[in-house]
């Protein structure tokens, strides 16, 4: 099964949809210096690290709001990494239209190639993009090989506890007990979804099937490990960045996290 294909035609579905969820144009965003395209704390991490003058990369950008507000935040070059056409060409209308400098990709992340060796000095992973691989051995070693030595990857995720939980329109959520756990913490197969993936609108449709995958903090530390890049810091929150588990923010259930890794 070609997972990546598959999530790549259900996401150029979606793209249509979020345009029309957006209140506000991004670029008009950005252009006023709004910086809440990353969260509080992600950004006061990524102050920690330092991003004045350096070369950053996202993968899984997405449109690049996220990538476009680290420019805003002082960094010197960037460039977003997205497995679809259409997202990464709005990606280069808002930074156009943001008058911001910052290259788009069209490529899955298993196929970033050699040309980007050790050019960035951090790579940014935010919410809902390792849930759609499969291999994160694979994933993380295209970050170590942009990064440069001493260079930083920062990932702010939903916690796996999460995928324990039902979401409210999920088959077996329990109103009367939100945090009930209904699932394996070990999931190994597929979650296979086609009720969209509007986040931005919060419209359900009927979409091409998604594929995604549990990503246990075993999975993902010993991925980071094999790749030659080591762990720093790690800091779990009981909010919700997803849109998914609102109901259980701020009730010292573990909803998300920002983990720091550095290449030696």
């Amino acid at each position: 099964m070609d997972y990546s294909k598959a999530n790549k035609e259900a996401w150029e579905q979606a793209f249509p949809r979020h345009q029309q969820g957006y209140k506000e144009d991004p670029a008009l965003r950005l252009q006023r210096g709004d910086l809440s395209f990353l969260e509080e704390d992600t950004r006061a991490a990524l102050t920690q690290i330092g991003l004045q003058g350096k070369a950053v990369a996202q993968f899984c950008c997405n449109n690049g709001r996220e990538l476009l507000t680290m420019l805003k935040m002082g960094a010197g070059k960037a460039t977003g990494f997205d497995i679809t056409e259409s997202f990464t060409a709005e990606g280069r209308r808002l930074a156009r239209d943001a008058q911001l400098d910052a290259e788009f990709i069209a490529t899955d992340i298993y196929d970033i190639d050699d040309s980007y060796a050790e050019s960035y000095d951090l790579v940014l992973v935010t919410i809902g993009a390792l849930c759609w691989f499969a291999d994160l051995d694979r994933f993380f070693a295209r970050a170590a090989l942009v990064l440069r030595a001493g260079g930083s990857l920062l990932i702010n995720e939903q916690h796996p506890y999460t995928n324990m939980l039902a979401m409210p329109s999920e088959d077996g959520f329990d109103a009367e007990h939100p945090d009930q756990v209904l699932f394996s913490y070990f999931r190994k197969d597929p979650w296979i979804e086609t009720n969209g993936v509007d986040y931005i609108g919060g419209t359900s449709y009927t979409s091409k099937p998604l594929y995604s995958f549990s990503q246990p903090f075993a999975a993902i530390f010993t991925a980071l490990r094999n790749s030659g890049l080591a762990v720093t810091s790690l800091q779990e929150f009981d909010y919700d960045i997803s849109a998914a588990w609102p109901h259980l923010s701020v009730r010292g259930i573990p909803l998300s996290y920002i983990l720091v890794a550095e290449k030696p």
